[in-house]
């Protein structure tokens, strides 16, 4: 099935479904289809269409069924009615500002007159609809205008150039939208083009299957054309076939309605058999011609009876329009009368809004002088709060660069001290050795804890997102020791380490490296020569706790109290150095405890606790 019947199809479906405005377009658009196709059908779509336009009074309606309603009357040769309902259609589009109804208009006018032989008149129609269909953009539209710029200019020597591109243009965006009726028209057309180059042949076997293609989709009027264009073509050369393209242009017609379009061919034919038989043709042709002529005599007088009935529909709108007006006049009279008092009226409405109104805003600023009151103590204390927040900032960084300038001094002196022997030559070449071993040792020990010093205060003011995994502690404290061999070689110190490998805590291991590392350091710093620590772990729950036992002095109450906090203490009093408050806040975010204890005995315990890995 061809796209255009499935159109046709599917508006005669929606027709029952629609109603107003939606039904009259569909009238319109059934009629439109069906202009090709059969003549009285679409004269029956196009009487209800405009029927019901008037009615509803819905213009644009009736600008398109006046507007087929012209094209329907140029194919039943009634010139008048034609030009009419096109001035009309015109008239109504103007009015709308419809640009695509005044374009179209504009083409049939001109392909009305060039119909006419006014050859001028048309060129004139065409120009302008051409001018306005490249304004709008509008591919399909400008297809079917430039289509109707080659009909007109084609015999126009001096436009023939161009009217052959126009065609060439019109049916390239009718193959690119599928439109089949354009494509199947502008191939007939082309055939014109074929036959001035002298390509008879060639013309007419594209014209017999155009002549097929039309006729399986259903456009009689394009058959009839192509029939026509053959029929011609082969009267010129004389050849005796072409009374078959003319008989079947007659019959084509007569079944589609297009009964006055072929009076001429009719009228031809009925001479030929006339003169030179059979009688039986003759006869036949002659029933055709009053058949044409009745049936085309019928047709002009209804015409102009729907014509007058038209013409006298709108006068009487045009006095029901006057009447309208004459009322409404009145009413506006009886009106100003009554505005008067209605204007003192609202007058007093306004000014008792006005008074309300004002009374709103008073107690809106008011309401507003509250919350602005409310909201100007909550900004005084974000500001306290904040000041709060400043000075124990401002007291960090202080206690930060007193903590630092503590724990570096010492190394940064014993460094110093250590040069000075050497350029004084006091030291044997074991000596210098042994004390560059040491130098290594504390050096690499500071630079562990200024690398994890960096990494505390980054996590201190960026923010720190804790990310544990398993760390097994046996291993990771034997890696310490490795940095303080020297150290415990140094003192004689015996390192009992007494730990399972199958423990394993939850921790960041550079965080729990840099505890183990400060709680090692302290236990060999503070134990004595030939001293023995101690580090072995405790397993309770789902809790790990690793102990560093020494044997040094133990820790001095007033400071084990607040060992692992900084305090504004004399120097010989202070906490431990700023690596212990680090290795609290680390062990802080791990989620665990750290503890220092004085042993029974002698010397003291640090410990840590710290989840167990499952």
């Amino acid at each position: 099935m061809y796209a255009q019947q499935k159109i046709i199809q599917a508006l005669q479906s929606q027709l029952p479904l629609t109603h107003d405005t939606s039904h009259i377009d569909i009238l319109n658009k059934l009629a439109a289809q069906y202009l090709h196709r059969q003549l009285d059908t679409c004269f029956l779509y196009l009487s209800a269409a405009c029927e019901g336009a008037r009615q509803a009074g819905y213009k644009k309606g009736e600008a398109q069924s006046y507007r087929t309603l012209g094209s329907y009357y140029t194919y039943r040769d009634n010139s008048y009615l034609s030009f009419r309902f096109y001035l009309d259609a015109l008239k109504i589009y103007e009015a709308l500002g419809d640009s695509i109804g005044i374009c179209l208009l504009n083409m049939d006018l001109g392909t009305y007159y060039q119909f006419g032989g006014k050859h001028k008149e048309a060129t004139q129609y065409i120009q302008k609809a051409v001018g306005i269909g490249r304004r709008l953009h509008n591919d399909s539209l400008y297809a079917i205008v430039l289509a109707k710029y080659y009909f007109i200019y084609h015999s126009d020597s001096q436009y023939k150039a161009d009217a052959a591109k126009a065609l060439a243009v019109s049916r390239s965006l009718a193959v690119k939208y599928g439109d089949e009726r354009m494509v199947l028209y502008t191939s007939i057309l082309q055939t014109d083009e074929l036959l001035d180059k002298g390509d008879t042949a060639a013309a007419e076997n594209k014209l017999d299957t155009l002549i097929a293609e039309a006729i399986r989709q259903g456009y009689s009027y394009h058959a009839m054309y192509g029939y026509s264009q053959i029929a011609v073509y082969k009267c010129l050369q004389h050849r005796p076939d072409s009374l078959y393209y003319q008989q079947q242009l007659i019959k084509t017609a007569l079944a589609s309605g297009y009964r006055e379009v072929v009076l001429p061919e009719a009228l031809g034919m009925y001479a030929y058999y006339s003169a030179y038989g059979p009688v039986d043709s003759a006869t036949h042709y002659s029933g055709v011609l009053a058949d044409i002529t009745e049936k085309q005599e019928q047709s002009k007088t209804q015409g102009e009876l729907d014509y007058i009935d038209y013409y006298m529909q709108e006068k009487q709108l045009r006095e029901l329009q006057l009447r309208h007006d004459y009322q409404q006049q009145w009413l506006d009279r009886k009106a100003i009368g009554s505005r008067d008092r209605y204007i003192i009226i609202i007058a007093l409405l306004i000014l008792l809004l006005l008074t309300v109104l004002l009374l709103v805003d008073v107690n809106r600023s008011h309401r507003r002088s509250a919350r602005n009151t409310k909201r100007l103590g909550e900004k005084n204390r974000e500001i306290s709060e904040k000041n709060v927040l400043l000075r124990t900032h401002d007291d960090f960084k202080n206690k930060l660069i007193s903590l630092i300038a503590h724990d570096f001094r010492a190394p940064l002196i014993h460094i110093t001290d250590i040069t000075a022997l050497l350029k004084d030559q006091l030291l044997t070449l074991d000596e210098v050795e042994k004390l560059f071993r040491r130098l290594e040792s504390n050096s690499q020990h500071t630079l562990h804890i200024f690398d994890n010093i960096l990494r505390w205060i980054r996590s201190q003011l960026t923010g720190f997102v804790y990310a544990p995994s398993p760390c097994q502690p046996a291993e990771m404290i034997a890696e310490a020791l490795l940095a303080l061999k020297e150290n415990c070689e140094e003192k004689s110190i015996k390192i009992n380490v007494q730990l399972s490998d199958d423990i394993l805590v939850l921790a960041d291991r550079e965080m729990l490296q840099f505890i183990h590392r400060n709680l090692l350091h302290n236990a060999v710093k503070f134990s004595p020569a030939c001293g023995t620590i101690s580090v072995y772990a405790v397993v309770e729950g789902e809790k790990v706790t690793v102990f560093f036992k020494d044997e040094g002095k133990g820790i001095q109450p007033e400071i084990l109290s607040h060992l692992f906090e900084y305090q504004d203490m004399d120097k010989d009093k202070r906490g431990a150095g700023l690596a212990l408050i680090i290795c609290k806040d680390f062990i802080d975010k791990m989620n665990g405890t750290i503890k220092a204890v004085n042993n029974p005995d002698k010397g003291s315990t640090l410990s840590y606790t710290l989840p167990a890995v499952k």
